[in-house]
């Protein structure tokens, strides 16, 4: 009976010890750090996560009354511990009912959590000594200097970064205050640079860029936002730009079309192959415009007064060109208002109408750059020009003395042209030697008829 007493009394006085061993150790400050719409990604399995965060001096020590082996993952960012934990959330004759995590530490008060957890939840927390103030200024500079690099303050946090390199411990112990500093210019510089592209409705480096500051800095919510605002930013610009460009294509407004398309293939837009297609069929359709392929010239020569040269000037490949020309004894002629040789014996010295007409091939010989004010050559040449000439008489007929006969004297020749085209701006200067050989010959017109030909064209291109 005795000892049965003293068994008691034993008992009772540890557990008394106990409770006040325990009443003496101090509390551990846990605050939920969640943020919204956390999501613990894993597919389709039935699990979440919980993750503690601690930049103490301490270790955790993690349980769980469900839970004999935790799924703990232990890893280091800068100068702060981080405990990831995977619960299943559901398991065949098993309810997770009641289940809590128990979070200890050497010198402190068990804290428990309650887990009431759903599939692919997550929840973090922070787990800090409320007495961290007592501790080194290194601890407290470098713990706010953490918190203010996640809020987005970077240059505070560079001040309270440089205050703990002040500190014994800096180079007494593994930190990554340098590295810190160092995403701190790094984010500030992206941050000035993100805004820029934002103020040139440059969505989608916007973008980009606030996703790589999001993998330096993933619990700034201030980038999070600026990046989400970057991508609606980016879908509706992008939606506007291939819409509003398919009805300028579609009513053939292909200047406003092109400026659209062009934006959305530098801004990557989703539908960029779109605009890629429908880009090179308005440059094909714009083709002769934008290279001004087309010219019409004054040709010049002092035996045909009349003259008109059309050519194709591409800058990328041959094209042709097409010229005619006539004296104006040719309207005369038409008119029958054209005086007759009436004198036996007697020859015009050169036709009195003629025409020519030529088509040919013309070729790049020179294009510096597509600057319109930089000279173009190209060369013509052309084996079918034709030239045509005469003279009209009306004599008295041989076989009737009484009566005139009239006489058309027509004489032909091939005419083959070689020259050049210089174009300089929108103005096209051009010169064409022309050589003739006479098929039907009718001396002495035919000697001016047939002499070599130089032929001086100005015009414009458009």
């Amino acid at each position: 009976m005795k000892s049965i007493k003293i068994l008691l009394t034993a008992v009772a006085l540890a557990v008394v010890t106990g409770s006040y061993a325990q009443s003496q150790l101090k509390v551990l400050r846990v605050t939920d750090i969640t943020p919204e719409l956390s999501v613990y990604p894993c597919g389709d399995r039935h699990e979440a996560m919980v993750v503690l965060r601690c930049q103490e001096p301490f270790d955790l020590i993690l349980s769980s009354n469900y839970d004999a082996n935790l799924d703990l993952t232990v890893t280091t960012e800068g100068p702060e511990k981080v405990y990831s934990i995977v619960f299943k959330t559901r398991e065949e004759g098993t309810s997770f009912k009641g289940r809590q995590l128990t979070i200890s530490a050497e010198g402190f008060q068990k804290y428990y959590i309650p887990l009431n957890l759903n599939d692919k939840e997550k929840f973090e927390y922070l787990v800090t000594d409320p007495y961290s103030k007592l501790r080194s200024l290194f601890y407290t500079a470098t713990e706010e200097g953490v918190s203010l690099f996640i809020y987005g303050m970077y240059d505070q946090a560079i001040d309270r970064f440089n205050i703990a390199k002040q500190c014994p411990e800096y180079d007494e112990t593994d930190n990554h205050i340098d590295e810190y500093i160092e995403q701190c210019d790094s984010l500030k510089s992206w941050m000035i640079q993100a805004q820029r592209y934002t103020d040139n409705r440059d969505y989608y480096n916007a973008k980009a860029l606030y996703l790589k500051m999001l993998g330096k800095n993933p619990e700034c919510t201030i980038i999070r936002e600026l990046y989400e605002q970057a991508s609606d930013n980016f879908n509706r610009v992008s939606k506007h730009d291939i819409e509003v460009a398919q009805a300028y294509f579609d009513t053939k407004r292909y200047d406003e079309a092109r400026v659209l398309y062009e934006h959305a293939i530098e801004q990557n837009n989703p539908q960029s192959s779109l605009a890629g297609t429908n880009l090179a069929a308005i440059k094909l359709k714009r083709y002769k415009a934008d290279n001004h392929t087309r010219s019409v010239s004054f040709v010049y020569e002092p035996d045909v007064n009349i003259g008109i040269m059309f050519a194709g000037l591409k800058p990328d490949k041959s094209s042709g060109y097409f010229s005619f020309g006539f004296e104006r004894g040719c309207i005369d002629l038409m008119s029958q208002s054209l005086e007759p040789i009436q004198t036996q014996g007697l020859y015009p010295e050169k036709p009195m109408y003629q025409a020519m007409i030529s088509a040919g091939w013309t070729f790049r010989l020179y294009t510096s750059n597509p600057n319109d004010y930089v000279p173009k050559v190209w060369a013509l040449f052309s084996p079918f020009s034709y030239a045509a000439g005469g003279y009209y008489s009306k004599l008295p007929d041989p076989d009737n003395n009484k009566e005139l006969k009239e006489d058309y004297h027509l004489m032909h020749a091939v005419a083959p042209e070689v020259g050049v085209a210089v174009r300089i701006w929108r103005v096209i200067l051009s010169y064409r030697y022309q050589y003739r050989y006479v098929l039907i010959e009718d001396k002495p017109v035919s000697d001016n008829f047939g002499k070599a030909r130089n032929l001086i064209g100005l015009g414009f291109c458009w």
